[in-house]
């Protein structure tokens, strides 16, 4: 039961400090630091001088050497903090660097709130934080939508695949996911500068995320039975829609939720001044919607961790007495 007293601290320290902790007001966050990193690998490795097939092969390469140092380091780290009781909730500690349940839920919580003073600059300027897209021509609508997206797209990526590559690889598993995750948000786009230089980062970033999208699919169902929302549609919606976004993850969380508060997602958006135009997720249903829609989607975003939490009990408990 050891590895379920780890996620279990970090998910309590995660729910109670976030990103909030005091100890990041003193130091800088540990993921600012890989950003860094990563920029590092930017600017030496994807310059303009470098022809495509060199972009490629030096993306590939930083990547795949920096996977091995992160395994390297962080395996000799989990050993040493693997002996002792103190050892195992310093593991929960580090573990909870690596959750992003309640900022993302702060974040999010903080557009609602902007847009319940009707103060939509505002709320743009905090959605333009969690999402890549422009947010300078949305409107209220758009501005929701985004949020909701955000919120049902991160609980995989901040929360539901972290976890899973902890319980597959320990600590290096949940290292290298963050890693490779920052590196796809930042040098992942499939645009004049990163189609070759991330195409690495994406590739992995999608296979890494695959199962837990699917995951996060049946714990957003399940939490909206049990809030009594519409979870027989967010099955239906899930089975119809899952694959129409051109992430091969993103759709499935999305159209999940999509179901569950009868609202569709996508449609659609601005990136670099340019309109990009997606499928809608949930089409038939309301696009029109209101902040109250972003309150409910929050509820259902809490008690999905709520669930995956006490499901990993269960699950690690029944194993242990099994074996």
């Amino acid at each position: 039961m050891e590895i379920f007293l780890i996620i279990f601290i970090a998910a309590i320290v995660d729910a109670a400090w976030g990103d909030e902790h005091l100890l990041w007001r003193k130091v800088k966050h540990p993921i600012i630091y890989i950003g860094k990193y990563i920029s590092f690998l930017d600017t030496e490795f994807n310059r303009k001088e470098f022809s495509d097939i060199s972009r490629v092969f030096n993306g590939f390469f930083v990547i795949l050497l920096s996977i091995i140092f992160i395994w390297f380091l962080s395996s000799i780290l989990q050993e040493i903090l693997s002996s002792s009781i103190i050892g195992y909730i310093i593991l929960g500690l580090l573990i909870s660097i690596f959750l992003s349940g309640k900022s993302l839920f702060d974040h999010v919580k903080r557009i609602y709130d902007d847009l319940m003073m009707d103060n939509i600059e505002n709320a743009k300027l905090n959605l333009s934080k969690i999402v890549s897209r422009d947010v300078d021509q949305l409107n209220e609508s758009s501005i929701i939508r985004g949020s909701i997206e955000s919120l049902s797209e991160n609980f995989c990526d901040g929360y539901v695949s972290p976890i899973f590559w902890y319980l597959i690889f320990g600590l290096p598993g949940i290292v290298i996911y963050k890693f490779i995750n920052t590196a796809d948000s930042m040098i992942g786009y499939k645009n004049n500068k990163y189609i070759n230089f991330g195409k690495c980062a994406a590739i992995i970033d999608d296979a890494m995320n695959f199962i837990p999208a699917r995951i996060s699919s049946i714990f957003i169902i399940l939490a909206s039975y049990f809030l009594k929302e519409d979870w027989k549609s967010a099955i239906q919606i899930t089975k119809q829609d899952a694959k129409k976004t051109t992430s091969p993850n993103s759709g499935w969380p999305e159209s999940s939720i999509a179901g569950a508060l009868g609202i569709a997602l996508g449609g659609d958006k601005f990136y670099e001044n340019e309109i990009i135009h997606t499928d809608w997720i949930n089409s038939d249903a309301r696009k029109e919607i209101d902040f109250e829609y972003i309150l409910r989607s929050l509820w259902i975003y809490s008690f999905s961790i709520i669930i995956l939490i006490f499901a990993l009990f269960v699950l690690i408990g029944i194993i242990d007495i099994l074996f």
